[in-house]
């Protein structure tokens, strides 16, 4: 199959394909959007399309993460003792960083899931989460999908089989150094989760403790 056979087969089911990019965005925050950029530069995919389902697709996901978090918080910390340290963290990470943490933490591998339902299992409210959370949604999404449009508008212009071999040299390196990253993050940071779980436990404990009666005048 040529790549015009492939171009062609895109935008022949590109509804398939844009089901598939609201998915995986709702899922994951990993470089196929910027492929996704780069196939719509041909015509076989919109731009517009692309941008508007990705980020569709990114709020959704966090959005549903932070309703977990928010609903089901203390039944994780019980049922997953090894996920309660970074549910933990991410808690306090979005309490004392939000306006840093929010709209970066799409571009580290591993903290989608980390920093979503530790929103919601943080005090913090949900209209500000929302804003501060829709700026990183936007950035992580035009971030991605421009690049790989600005990758083969360069290949357009100097040589298509170049923009072919640097778009995949970028999925690749950006995957590798995310991983990279991401294990490095997780080391350096547990730690704080530890310690992050023992200030919340102290907290729910405090939080559900009987109010002492007041001692009788004498």
């Amino acid at each position: 199959m040529t790549v015009q056979e492939l171009l062609d087969l895109i935008a022949l089911y590109d509804s398939w394909v844009y089901g598939f990019l609201l998915a995986y965005a709702m899922g994951k925050t990993g470089p196929i959007p910027m492929l996704a950029g780069y196939i719509s530069f041909s015509g076989a995919l919109d731009p517009a399309a692309v941008l508007a389902t990705v980020l569709t697709g990114t709020m959704i996901g966090t959005q549903l993460r932070f309703a977990v978090g928010r609903r089901y918080a203390p039944w994780l910390y019980e049922k997953f003792p090894r996920f309660a340290p970074w549910l933990a963290l991410g808690a306090a990470g979005v309490e004392r960083y939000e306006r840093l943490l929010l709209p970066l933490y799409r571009f580290s591998k591993g903290t989608y899931t980390l920093i979503g339902v530790g929103a919601g299992a943080s005090r913090l409210g949900w209209v500000r989460f929302t804003i501060f959370d829709t700026l990183g949604a936007v950035g992580w999404t035009f971030s991605w999908v421009l690049i790989g449009v600005a990758i083969a508008a360069a290949g357009a212009h100097l040589d298509p089989q170049w923009a072919a071999y640097a778009g995949l040299g970028i999925l690749a390196a950006g995957m590798l150094v995310a991983a990279a990253f991401g294990r490095h993050l997780k080391r350096t940071l547990l730690p704080q989760a530890n310690a992050a779980l023992a200030e919340a436990k102290a907290r729910r404990q405090h939080a559900t403790a009987p109010v002492q009666p007041a001692a009788p005048a004498t």
